[in-house]
């Protein structure tokens, strides 16, 4: 393990609080969760530092209270952006604790379960499986340098279970298969026929699946012949390359770019005023509906209060905010389709991502993914 400056008793408070936090606000659910979460050091997983507000913020061997309370609390904290002066070359973070707790409740881990993880980021999540399982877990990721400060980081927490390797994420790792679980920390639009041939029968996949412009969590199993996703919570993440980031038919990709300056058209009050994950809720339930749904940013508009968007290129956009307030450019016509949708989401009693599920099909063997084939409420949904 580490020295005593860095696992003191303050700092085994402090992680005991961490997690009961999350407990508290229901991310962790179980024991098992929240004792991996008390134990293994997340600020040991911050390769020199974390990006934040555009400046570096250095964390050295022994933080001191202020930035331990900040890197234990529930922020995602950005470790590598692609800069001439970062080795890694692009985007990589440690998530937001209430997502990686969700995610590891939802792969319903046992000791002794082989899990395999794509997309290393800093080794934390991997750390946090094997303190669950008490055996293998191999992490792979197309970065040969997240992939050394991933493996370096387990070791510096003391966790000798963790193998981090190179690998193309599409293709898994089959030479340390079958797996009982496989989990994914980047955003992809399907799931990979080859994760599926490394997976034991009863296995299970967790993974963040494109969806109407954000990145809900998802829980593959199979079913008979049937390839079965439910909904389990709301998250984003960034989004891997190559065939793992290949759009379906008729879904809209989420825009990057600010859509241009028109004049906006306001409905107050066009639908209820909510809370973040209800709001995700509903996003979740508009892009059900149609592949017409995604993430839109336009001047004038205050991002934080939610960008789900219905846009139909060279028509016009519709938004709805957590306000409940409803902004439209262009055809009058995408906002009402829009409150017809949040109209109707009401009226079914505001499901959420939990309450959905869907069946992933891959249409011939050329293409990359199997992709969700529509969705439905579950046949055990009531209305409130």
């Amino acid at each position: 393990m580490t020295d005593q400056t860095t696992t003191g008793p303050s700092l085994a408070t402090r992680m005991a609080a961490y997690a009961a936090r999350l407990r508290e606000r229901g991310a962790i659910r179980t024991s098992d969760v929240q004792r991996a979460f008390a134990t293994v050091p997340r600020h040991l997983f911050l390769p020199g530092g974390y990006y934040t507000s555009g400046r570096y913020v250095p964390v050295p061997d022994a933080p001191g209270p202020e930035l331990l309370a900040h890197i234990y609390s529930d922020t995602a904290l950005m470790t590598h952006v692609p800069a001439s002066q970062d080795a890694a070359g692009r985007y990589s973070s440690t998530s937001q604790p209430r997502v990686i707790a969700a995610m590891l409740e939802a792969l319903h881990l046992a000791p002794g379960m082989r899990v395999l993880e794509v997309g290393a980021g800093t080794g934390y999540n991997a750390s946090l499986i094997a303190a669950i399982t008490g055996t293998e877990v191999v992490t792979i990721d197309v970065s040969p340098v997240i992939v050394t400060e991933a493996a370096r980081a387990a070791k510096r927490a003391g966790q000798k279970n963790v193998t981090a390797l190179p690998a193309d994420g599409y293709l898994g790792h089959p030479a340390k298969g079958p797996y009982d679980r496989i989990v994914v920390t980047c955003g992809v639009t399907g799931i990979s026929p080859h994760w599926l041939d490394q997976l034991t029968e009863d296995g299970l996949i967790v993974a963040p699946v494109a969806h109407g412009g954000f990145h809900p969590t998802l829980a593959v199993t199979r079913d008979g012949s049937q390839l079965v996703g439910r909904g389990v919570a709301s998250s984003d993440f960034m989004s891997a390359a190559g065939p793992l980031y290949v759009w379906p038919a008729g879904q809209t990709p989420a825009l990057t770019q600010p859509l241009e300056p028109r004049p906006l058209t306001t409905r107050e009050n066009a639908g209820p005023a909510l809370e973040p994950e209800a709001y995700y809720d509903l996003w979740f339930r508009l892009g059900t509906r149609t592949g017409r749904t995604t993430r839109a940013r336009i001047q004038g508009l205050d991002p934080a209060q939610g960008m789900a968007c219905l846009h139909t290129p060279r028509r016009g956009a519709a938004w709805i905010q957590r306000t409940g307030h409803l902004h439209h450019t262009g055809d009058q016509a995408i906002a009402d389709d829009l409150q017809t949708l949040v109209d109707n989401w009401v009226e079914l009693g505001r499901p959420g991502i939990t309450d959905h599920y869907t069946v992933l099909e891959r249409a011939r063997e050329d293409v990359p993914l199997h992709y969700p084939a529509g969705w439905r409420l579950h046949e055990d949904y009531r209305r409130d």
